[in-house]
């Protein structure tokens, strides 16, 4: 499957602050997408439908003042949170496909909130694992229950395992 996104900033984080150049995650992400779609636990997303043969979505990354005010507007959530996602395509009835093409939505990520959590990891491996999460969010795995966080936690760890 191919696959597309677009990396942006949409507030005035200081990504130079952080060590964070786009373009350089352009390639481990490219990497982590190519492990995770071909991961067998994961083909029973409407994703690997015949009529698609592309995916496309948009990551995203803001300060915590903004993910807490769209937390806030979204989820009726006021704090801050390491990663929120918008699913276009698999949470909407009317997800249209263009030319093979799903668009998946967009994945918004805290680099102030994922500096505070990375813990023992670097900043890069937290992104990407908070990628990883938002992705399997877009193409319609949740953690609702213990089982199913379990899962999604389980194959975003074998992905970066894997990377």
């Amino acid at each position: 499957m191919k696959t597309s996104f677009t990396l942006t900033k949409i507030d005035e984080i200081n990504l130079k602050k952080h060590n964070i150049i786009l373009k350089s995650y352009k390639k481990d992400i490219k990497n982590l997408l190519n492990i995770l779609l071909n991961y067998t636990e994961i083909k029973k997303s409407k994703v690997f439908s015949p009529q698609i043969s592309k995916i496309r979505f948009d990551i995203s990354f803001c300060n915590d003042e903004t993910i807490k005010n769209i937390n806030r507007e979204y989820r009726n959530k006021d704090t801050s949170t390491d990663v929120i996602t918008f699913s276009l395509f698999y949470d909407d009835i009317n997800s249209t496909i263009h030319r093979k093409t799903a668009d998946l939505g967009q994945i918004i990520v805290s680099v102030e909130t994922a500096e505070k959590q990375k813990g023992s990891n670097d900043l890069r491996k937290e992104i990407l694992t908070l990628i990883c999460h938002g992705i399997l969010h877009l193409i319609g795995f949740d953690h609702l229950t213990k089982k199913d966080y379990d899962f999604v936690v389980g194959v975003q760890k074998k992905v970066l395992e894997d990377l």
